[in-house]
């Protein structure tokens, strides 16, 4: 009786003074995505971030599953390129990146996870998506140079890149464990 009475009047207390500092909220595959996941993300306008969320969780778990990696190179030459397009050295960026609150690896790490995305866009999506000789001829009308078509063709295959995306993944999602926890 004293172990109850003193359970009682310690611990109760205890528990309902807790407070709930975060909960799952979705479960996609064996990835979570908690409360302050979706506190936490800007979804683009009229976009609700926990379906955002999901969707890139699935992503994420296609490019896995296809075994998409990015070497130390591919990272070395996107850094590269940064540093170039924006006539900086290694030591701005860094400086920059700590103005943002943004450590140095955890810039490369974003980097790298869209640098899988963009390799996965052009294994997956890119080929997924086709352009009739007809729809060019009916942008640029008859005899078009090649630079022309091209140029058609890539703008063609870019205004729907992000339909066919959201495509691909509404019949991955089909297969894959989803639970939205209320």
């Amino acid at each position: 009786m004293k172990k109850i009475l003193f359970f009682t009047l310690f611990f109760v207390p205890l528990l309902a003074s807790a407070e709930l500092v975060d909960r799952i909220v979705a479960i996609v595959g064996d990835e979570i995505i908690t409360l302050s996941d979706v506190k936490k993300y800007k979804a683009p306008p009229k976009k609700d971030p926990l379906e955002e969320l999901i969707r890139q969780k699935i992503l994420l778990l296609e490019i896995d599953q296809l075994g998409i990696d990015v070497t130390n190179d591919d990272l070395a030459n996107a850094i590269g390129e940064v540093l170039t397009r924006n006539r900086i050295q290694l030591e701005e960026l860094k400086k920059e990146l700590e103005k943002e609150g943004k450590g140095f690896e955890q810039y490369k790490q974003e980097l790298r996870t869209e640098i899988r995305k963009m390799k996965f866009l052009g294994q997956v999506i890119y080929p997924r998506i086709k352009v009739s000789e007809e729809e060019i001829l009916r942008k640029l009308g008859k005899n078009p140079p090649d630079e022309d078509r091209i140029r058609a063709r890539r703008q063609i295959v870019e205004s729907r890149l992000n339909q066919e995306l959201e495509n691909y993944l509404d019949e991955v999602r089909q297969k894959t464990y989803v639970e939205i926890k209320k």
